[in-house]
Parts: structure tokens; sequence; C-alpha cells
């Protein structure tokens, strides 16, 4: 399978906000949010304004065989300039167990050799195996994995640098 990642232009916002309540449903399971009274998983679409007003935070589709399989929202992190962050990574559930999710991050963190991180809900056990071994994945890498506070949540973080190539 041919997978690619597309960086979203403004234009195609608006794809991105019809795909992040499939995210908000996937994430509920750890969260415990509900759907509105129309049955919806809504989110504030504000969230995603950096990503068309501040350069280093850089949005990405992801397609497989050229069909939209899901997004990844690159950004440094706000309280280490130093790192880069995958804020929200999320392949639709018809692309899981086939490599895509892999080829993506693996595409995305070799774009951009530096420190990285990857935060993951306490909770998100599945979440937790699928990073580390899509670290695993990638030559070279070493990584660090530990317990930490972002904003109000301990979560995992996995921190780990890549390499020019």
């Amino acid at each position: 399978m041919e997978v690619q990642l597309k960086q979203i232009e403004a234009e195609s916002r608006h794809i991105l906000e019809n795909m992040f309540p499939y995210y908000v449903y996937d994430m509920s399971e750890f969260m415990g949010w509900s759907p509105n009274a129309e049955g919806v998983y809504t989110f504030n679409s504000d969230s995603l304004d950096n990503y068309w007003s501040h350069a280093d935070h850089i949005p990405y589709f992801i397609y497989a065989d050229q069909e939209l399989a899901g997004f990844v929202l690159v950004r440094k992190y706000p309280t280490n300039q130093n790192v880069f962050d995958i804020e929200q990574f999320f392949v639709l559930r018809k692309f899981k167990g086939q490599g895509v999710g892999k080829s993506a991050f693996k595409d995305v963190v070799t774009r951009y050799p530096c420190q990285w991180q990857i935060r993951v809900l306490k909770e998100n056990e599945s979440g937790l195996r699928f990073w580390l071994s899509a670290i695993k994945n990638i030559s070279g890498v070493n990584f660090n994995l530990g317990l930490d506070i972002d904003i109000d949540l301990e979560m995992h973080f996995i921190r780990f640098e890549t390499k020019s190539q």
C-alpha cells in the first residue's frame, strides 16, 4: 500500500474539520466524552487555527493508495520549542493494521531531523503499543519512555531524536 503525506492547505481545512469528530470519537474511549444531543462528537474548531497562522504548526493528510486515510498534526511543543510534538494522529479504522500509520509516522519524523516527543494517554495501552512499535521500526532511533504531566493530565511521553539521512 502506498502511503503519502500531503500538507493541508487552508482551502482544505474543512476536510480536516469533517474528519476530526471521528478522532474525538476514538479518543472518547479513554476520555469518557459523549456525543452532543444530536449524536455528534464535537470539538472546538478554533483549536486548529494555529495550523494556518504559525509556521511551527504543520498539518498533514495521510493518504493510502490515494485515498484519504487520516491526518497528523505536528507542532513545536509549546513549553519546549526545541522539540517537535505529534499533537494529534489519526488513521481511519478501515486502514488500521495495514502499516498506514507506521508508514505515515516514519515519513513525518524523518522529514524533520530533530528531537521529537509523542504523548499518549495512560489509559490508551493499544496506542502506546503502536507508538513503541512504530519507533522501533525506524533504524537507529533510541527512545526514552516516561510519565509526565501535559497541562493537567499524566501521560506517557516518548522522546527520541531523528537524524539527517
